[in-house]
C-alpha cells in the first residue's frame, strides 16, 4: 500500500496561522500536524507516500526530508482556483497499487489509522466517526446494510449515520474506479469540489464502498482557530491519555 496526502489548501479560515506556512505545519504537542499522519503511516510499514503541495509547498517539502521515507512530491499550481478533486486527481497518476488518501488538515489518534489499516474490505473503505453529534458543515454519511449509501454535507444530520473523517483506504481493485469517477465528477462539475463527490459518483454506479469505525477515539479536522485550539488543548491531550 502507498499513501497520499493532501496539502494543497491555503487554509483561509485560519487567517495569521497559515499566512506563512501550509496548515500541515501548524504545530499540535511541539510538532507539525503532519508529523503524526506520517508516523501513523511509517507505524504499519507504508514508505512510499505521494504529498500534494501547494500554499508554501517548499516548507513542507523542507520539513518531510528528514524522514527515511520514499515522498514523491506532486505541486498543485492552482491551488487558490481548485478544490481537493484535483489534488487528488493529480495524485493518482502517480499510485502504482492500493493506496490510502489522508487530508493533511485532520489530527487523529493512530489506532483509527490501525482500524482501516487492517479492515479487509477489497473496495473504497471510508473511516466513519458514528458516535459524533452531527451539524450543517460536516461531511456526512448515510450507512445501509454495512454499506455507504450516501455521502454529502446536505445530507440532514438527523438523517446521517456518521462523519467522514478523511481518511479513505483505496483497495486496488478500486483505483481504477475511483480514478475514472474523478474524471467523472471534475468533467460535470469543474475542479472546485470536493473529491467525495467522486466518492458518491462510485456509489451512483453501483460500486461498493464499505466503511470503519473510528470506535469514538478522538480526532479532529482544523479548519479555524477554534478547532485549532481545540486541537491543541483537547484532542491531542486526550490522544496522548488513551
Amino acid at each position: 500500500m502507498e499513501a497520499v496526502i493532501l496539502a494543497a489548501g491555503y487554509g483561509s479560515r485560519l487567517g495569521h496561522h497559515t499566512r506563512e506556512i501550509p496548515k500541515a505545519l501548524l504545530k499540535i504537542g511541539n510538532k507539525p500536524l503532519i508529523y503524526y499522519a506520517v508516523q501513523a503511516l511509517e507505524g504499519r510499514g507504508i514508505r512510499d507516500i505521494i504529498v500534494v503541495t501547494g500554499h508554501k509547498g517548499y516548507k513542507l517539502r523542507e520539513y518531510l526530508s528528514r524522514f527515511d521515507l520514499n515522498f514523491k512530491f506532486v505541486h498543485n499550481s492552482l491551488y487558490k482556483k481548485t478544490n481537493n478533486i484535483y489534488s487528488l486527481h493529480l495524485a493518482i497518476d502517480y499510485v502504482r497499487k492500493g493506496f490510502y488518501i489522508l487530508n493533511s488538515d485532520v489530527l487523529f489518534h493512530p489506532k483509527i489509522f490501525d482500524y482501516l489499516h487492517d479492515n479487509s474490505s477489497e473496495n473504497l473503505t471510508l473511516s466513519v466517526d458514528t458516535v459524533k453529534k452531527l451539524g450543517e458543515e460536516e461531511m456526512k454519511v448515510k450507512i445501509v446494510d454495512s454499506s455507504v449509501k450516501k455521502i454529502s454535507k446536505q445530507i440532514p444530520p438527523n438523517e446521517a449515520n456518521g462523519e467522514y473523517i478523511g481518511i479513505a483506504k483505496v483497495h486496488q481493485n478500486a483505483v481504477d474506479d475511483l480514478s475514472e469517477h474523478i474524471t467523472l465528477v471534475m468533467d460535470k462539475k469543474g475542479r472546485r469540489v470536493f473529491y467525495e463527490e467522486a466518492f458518491q459518483s462510485m456509489i451512483d454506479a453501483g460500486l461498493e464502498v464499505s466503511y470503519e469505525s473510528t470506535k469514538g477515539l478522538p480526532w479532529i479536522e482544523i479548519d479555524t482557530p477554534s478547532d485549532l485550539m481545540a486541537a491543541r488543548y483537547i484532542i491531542y491531550p486526550s490522544i496522548q491519555q488513551s
